[in-house]
């Protein structure tokens, strides 16, 4: 076997290769969508097309090329997506979870210092109220008058102490039919007082309480929770938090944020019928303009330039060993000189062989031989390159010329003669003068 040989067979190996990866990516991305026995079959007839397609394209003379390369384009497209599939399903199944497992957990931090917060700005109130709540006190054991003060105070919570209060007073004047007697250590006013801070002192202990159970819940962030286990948890702890303390001693709005739904980080325990999905939606979000470059892409990108790859380089290598076919059609490679026979017998014989071949039907004996290379040797011409050309023009020449070829003694020359039906044949070196002689030496036979 010739270098030439080994190169060419190197080639095809490697573009069958090629294609038997492409048909083991596409047939399991398939399989993740179709039951086995329907993805297995149509990804081995893809991948036979898109074989077969890749060497038609190679082919310097087929006919209707752009068709066949747009069979090629239409249909690589459909391997590449499922060998994307699967490619990036398998790049990603570890590193997705985890991706997922650190958003959640970084998510549910957020939310709970967000909850913290408000629980210690609820408490900062209660305790702001309780000192206001004793001074009052103080002042109305010491002086009365103290529900005066409350025009001047313009807190929410203390302005529904002062309504509540006065509300006793209206209800003790509409009893007692006189007016309520304003003055020190007035036990209505007193009381109602003490009341309200006894109240506040109570909210405030459950606040506290709350705030201290929630810096205990670390069991939310524990390690090897799958996201399920973590969000049910956060819930939990989420439901314990007294939401009507916390809004009752504050006079803006309480929003306490509320777990993010699963959904968003489901894929931590993704099922295998979900994989093909959230690679397509890998593959869209690095598309849309919108979208952050981000580390965690790096995985789709590759797959998607691998899964590509993978079917291009069958067409290729078909490219390839193409181009090395048609650089040396029929001949061994540059750096291995051709045999050159010498004259003998068997040449002769081997001559002779080629004139009957072509002649066919009409041998007759040497004369007519004779005859027909005559005219055979009176149509050679010499292109600029010194090279003996042989331009057959019937069924007789094509047929001497395609007989040495077959014995490499001739090339079909890729340029058309004068008509379609005129083949150009290069000869070897040697065939001249070996033609020549066999006409000057006569035969035995």
């Amino acid at each position: 076997m010739n270098r030439r040989s080994v190169f060419w067979n190197l080639l095809l190996l490697a573009s069958v290769v090629a294609a038997c990866v492409s048909l083991l990516t596409t047939g399991v991305g398939l399989a993740r969508y179709l039951p086995v026995l329907l993805a297995w079959p149509l990804a081995l007839a893809v991948q036979m097309g898109l074989f077969g397609l890749a060497w038609l394209i190679a082919v310097r003379h087929v006919k209707v090329r752009a068709l066949v390369i747009a069979l090629y384009c239409l249909t690589m497209p459909f391997s590449v997506v499922f060998s994307y599939v699967m490619l990036q399903s398998e790049f990603t199944s570890k590193i997705r979870p985890q991706e997922s497992q650190r958003g959640l957990f970084d998510d549910l931090r957020q939310r709970s210092a967000t909850i913290a917060t408000e629980i210690d700005a609820s408490l900062a109130e209660s305790n702001e109220l309780q000192l206001r709540l004793a001074s009052w006190l103080e002042m109305e054991q010491a002086q009365g008058w103290t529900t005066s003060s409350c025009d001047e105070d313009g807190h929410c919570y203390l302005a529904g102490v002062c309504e509540r209060v006065q509300r006793r007073i209206d209800n003790w004047e509409e009893r007692m039919h006189r007016p309520y007697p304003q003055g020190p250590g007035q036990a209505l006013i007193y009381g109602s007082l003490e009341t309200e801070r006894s109240a506040v002192q109570q909210i405030a202990d459950t606040l506290r309480a709350a705030r201290q159970e929630w810096s205990a819940s670390e069991q939310i962030f524990e390690a090897n929770l799958d996201n399920r286990e973590r969000l049910r948890r956060f819930d939990l702890a989420l439901a314990k938090v007294p939401r009507r303390d916390l809004q009752a001693v504050r006079c803006d709005a309480v929003a306490l944020p509320v777990a993010p739904p699963y959904e968003l980080f489901a894929r931590d325990d993704a099922l295998s019928e979900e994989t093909p999905i959230y690679a397509i939606e890998d593959l869209a979000r690095i598309f849309d303009r919108s979208h952050t470059f981000t580390r965690s892409d790096y995985p789709t990108v590759f797959a998607l330039l691998l899964a590509i790859f993978i079917d291009l380089f069958v067409l290729l290598v078909a490219i390839g060993a193409a181009v090395l076919e048609e650089a040396t059609p029929d001949r061994p490679l540059s750096t291995m000189q051709p045999t050159v026979p010498e004259w003998g017998e068997a040449l002769r014989e081997e001559i002779t062989a080629w004139i009957d071949g072509a002649l066919l039907h009409a041998r007759q004996g040497v004369a007519e031989r004779r005859a027909f290379l005559v005219g055979l040797i009176d149509t050679l011409r010499f292109d600029r390159g010194n090279r003996v050309l042989f331009v057959a023009t019937d069924a007789r020449e094509r047929r001497f010329g395609f007989l040495m070829a077959n014995a490499r003694a001739a090339t079909a020359s890729p340029a058309a003669g004068d008509d379609e039906a005129s083949v150009t044949f290069v000869l070897e070196d040697w065939v001249y003068p070996a033609l020549t002689r066999y006409l000057a030496v006569p035969s035995s036979s």
